[in-house]
């Protein structure tokens, strides 16, 4: 009993330290026959400066016992994959698994290699929308100093400045295969392959050319977990760490959830006098005041996010307002942004109050909250002679009125002439 008590805080005190809101549990998986750990030191050491709970197995003889899960708990927050020469990972780590890792909230580093491309990670990726090339298809370049298949890849080239971003341009040093990415709102393109580059086989077939095929690509879900795709082993050891350490870090960085992570603080819309929709519910050309908080993990604690593409979505079917917000006020850990006083629109209905900020590379922040409009009560709407358009017709009408009164009164008090009858005529 005490010693689960003493695990517990431990594992408390090590949540409290983490710098990752994701969390430190990391299972890197690799195979032996291909991979030498004692090639990846500074990687490791990397993590563990970082304080990621590493454990690290091997495929060779211990496939049977991994396991992403007890049950139907998760036992770790991040999960590595190195390149492996076998077709499977384990008997319980298969496509359906990885794809249930990630939809729970699991992040996947997965790094692939000519030599290594696994059927499961290839599966996976490929529901990713990430299409690697099949085992065997090398990135090549012939237009540059050097080996042929060690290219020299430019930081300026990469895609997502969430993902990494530096005032210095940097070379990176590659060799490894490429993949091919769908077009899909979820896909982050982070680093495209050289334009005089191709991947191919021994035979000669062709996988990508140009700056069609990418050397990196990561993917984030609607939940939030992130996935990030490495078509090179060698880009991670020792000899190519100088090169490569600072880009490595900022990939861990951000697939594992220590930067780019944004969150909402909170919303609330009410009467632009105050009033709550519980006090007063809303009614058709009400004056409304909405309000969004904001918050961004800087690696320790969360800060106030700054950001000027914000916007607030009224929607029945189709959104009736698209309004950009603007800063309104600021907490210690949070921005505010509003829209202001805005009316409501005509017409009655349930609508759905959403701000759906989804910047690729930032996480995803979606907020919503359904609420009727209803239409004015009868004794609601203005008078007619408070219609300015209204007043011919009042006037017409009264005119009317008065000449009819007029009339009648003329008839009724008009004084009758007497008849002459024919008789006196004659006379």
């Amino acid at each position: 009993m005490l010693e689960r008590v003493l695990l517990g805080l431990l594992y408390v005190v090590s949540m409290a330290a983490a710098i990752s809101v994701h969390g430190m549990k990391t299972l890197l998986i690799y195979d032996s026959r291909i991979t030498d750990l004692g090639q990846y030191q500074n990687f490791l050491g990397m993590l563990r400066e970082r304080q990621y709970q590493v454990e690290e197995v091997s495929v060779d003889g211990t496939a049977s016992s991994i396991s992403l899960y007890d049950g139907d708990v998760r036992l770790y927050d991040n999960l590595i994959l190195f390149p492996i020469k076998s077709r499977t990972i384990s008997k319980d780590i298969n496509v359906k698994s990885l794809l249930q890792f990630f939809e729970e909230g699991g992040s996947v580093l997965a790094v692939t290699s000519p030599n290594g491309v696994t059927e499961s990670a290839r599966v996976y990726l490929e529901q990713m929308k990430i299409h690697v090339s099949p085992r065997d298809y090398k990135l090549v370049d012939y237009f540059h100093d050097g080996p042929i298949d060690v290219l020299p890849v430019n930081t300026s080239t990469v895609r997502n400045k969430h993902i990494f971003s530096s005032d210095s341009v940097s070379e990176l040093t590659y060799s490894g295969s490429s993949a091919l990415l769908r077009n899909d709102g979820l896909v982050i393109p982070v680093l495209p392959a050289p334009r005089t580059s191709l991947s191919k086989n021994k035979k000669g077939e062709q996988w990508t050319a140009g700056s069609q095929g990418y050397l990196v690509a990561s993917v984030q879900n609607l939940n939030n977990a992130r996935t990030s795709w490495v078509g090179s082993d060698s880009f991670f050891n020792d000899g190519n760490w100088q090169k490569n350490g600072a880009f490595v870090e900022e990939l861990i960085k951000w697939t594992f959830g220590e930067k780019a992570v944004i969150k909402s603080t909170g919303f609330t819309h009410k009467h632009s006098n105050g009033l709550t929709f519980d006090q007063l519910p809303y009614k058709i050309k009400d004056n409304i005041f909405y309000e969004i908080g904001f918050s961004e993990w800087n690696g320790s604690k969360w800060v106030p996010f700054h950001a000027d593409d914000i916007q607030f979505e009224l929607r029945m079917l189709d959104p009736y307002y698209r309004l950009t917000l603007e800063p309104s006020r600021v907490s210690v850990d949070s921005q505010y942004y509003s829209t202001g006083n805005f009316a409501l629109p005509d017409h009655h209905g349930v609508y759905t109050f959403v701000t759906q900020y989804m910047n690729s590379g930032l996480s995803f922040v979606i907020q919503k909250d359904v609420k009727p409009i209803r239409h004015l009560a009868n004794d609601e709407y203005p008078r007619s002679y408070e219609i300015t358009n209204s007043w011919v017709f009042l006037c017409s009408i009264s005119a009317v009125i008065a000449l009819f009164v007029a009339f009648v009164a003329i008839y009724l008090f008009t004084p009758v002439v007497p008849s002459v009858s024919p008789e006196k005529k004659k006379s």
